[in-house]
């Protein structure tokens, strides 16, 4: 069966996260992925914790099927093969630090003179443009200045980072999707386009409570419980948490059925959702001293559940790995790790995009340097001339 991006070919100079992700979605579908890596270490995730036999956990998930090439890029031999592989690409992705593209002389205004339709997307912390362009940034630095990290915690207590990298996931889909869009768009129009993606425009985008701002309110942390809604958030059991939604009068009378505590559905302190708003710390504890009669949190989920009310376990992330529903949607799956190393699979996300018509196919990761010499070949080198770079550039 055709893939999507069947006979697309991406040069990617994407490192760490953001970019990556952007890239390895690609491969899913089809499109071949050239990795350009520096020369010894590669990319920089190949050595982050958390490792598996000595490589970098991250970068399999990251990297999956894509092919791996060195090239120094201060070396002009570098650039012109880089040169070489644009003029026949369809797609160049980086996350370098604005302005670096361009000292290679591989800026889009060069690169467009010699591929015309090419594609050129730049994932940086905060985009080409601006008074912020030319600072270094993290994802934790676009959480602290997207706001979401102050609408992240306690009331009373400080901003908290998220446990997982938002701002790199959310540029890295981001980049995917604005790149299949200009490939729509240059199917219409045969012409190719320039994309820029920041960390920070994406972050900002996600955070719903911009509008709430723009009215003049001041919207921050509201914990674990919704500002504006109630019941609606985390309870606590004895050793576990559940998370329980039930802010309409409907769902409000039947978990207090569920409690059996029917008279709370009309007591004057929780009779309305505002009324519970106001008595909040009461109705928690409520709630949970019904959760911790029970030795085990699944038995008042059941019969929560059972009831009809929106609800669920919270769980940890070693949880997933046995969940029935993401076992089901293959979105726990098997991905085999690169060539030479001694565990051969590891337990992985699998690929969010479902069609009717195609299937994502995640394929291992490269070795470092690993299509060194079926990609040089591809762009006219030959042996003796691939033998010497290597050496040169501390390829096994």
């Amino acid at each position: 069966m055709k893939n999507l991006f069947d006979g697309l070919r991406v040069v990617d100079f994407t490192s760490n996260a953001a970019g990556p992700i952007s890239t390895a979605y690609l491969a899913d579908f089809g499109a071949e992925i050239l990795k350009i890596e520096k020369p010894g270490v590669g990319d920089d995730i190949r050595v982050f914790p958390p490792d598996l036999d000595g490589f970098g956990l991250l970068f399999f998930w990251l990297n999956r099927g894509k092919k791996s090439l060195v090239l120094d890029m201060t070396d002009p031999d570098g650039r012109q093969i880089a040169r070489k592989l644009i003029a026949q690409a369809d797609v160049v992705v980086e996350s370098f630090r604005p302005g670096t593209m361009e000292n290679f002389g591989l800026g889009y205004e060069d690169l467009k003179n010699i591929n015309p339709a090419l594609i050129m997307c730049s994932v940086s912390a905060f985009g080409q443009t601006g008074p912020y362009s030319h600072k270094p940034g993290y994802d934790i630095v676009v959480q602290a200045l997207s706001g979401v990290m102050d609408l992240t915690g306690e009331p009373d207590g400080s901003p908290v980072r998220s446990g997982i990298v938002l701002g790199d996931y959310t540029s890295g889909v981001y980049a995917y999707a604005a790149i299949v869009s200009a490939l729509y768009h240059r199917k219409n129009t045969g012409s190719g386009q320039y994309i820029d993606i920041s960390l920070l425009d994406c972050m900002v985008s996600y955070n719903g409570f911009v509008e709430t701002a723009g009215i003049g309110k001041n919207p921050t942390r509201t914990g674990n419980h919704h500002s504006l809604l109630a019941p609606f958030g985390v309870f606590n059991g004895r050793s576990e948490s559940i998370i329980i939604g039930a802010p309409n009068p409907k769902l409000w009378t039947l978990l207090c059925d569920v409690m059996g505590k029917s008279e709370m559905a009309t007591d004057p302190a929780f009779a309305t959702g505002s009324d519970r708003l106001q008595n909040m710390d009461q109705l928690v504890d409520l709630v949970e001293t019904w959760l911790k009669s029970f030795s085990n949190i699944n038995e008042p989920l059941a019969l929560i559940e059972e009831a009809g009310i929106p609800c669920a376990k919270v769980n940890t992330t070693t949880d997933l790995l046995e969940d029935e529903q993401l076992k089901a949607r293959e979105m726990i799956t098997d991905l085999e790790t690169p060539d030479g190393m001694p565990t051969r699979s590891i337990k992985a996300r699998g690929n969010p995009f479902k069609f009717s018509e195609v299937r994502a196919d995640m394929k291992k990761p490269p070795a470092l340097g690993q299509h060194q010499n079926e990609i040089l070949k591809s762009v006219g080198y030959d042996d003796a001339k691939i033998a010497e770079l290597k050496t040169r550039w501390r390829v096994s």
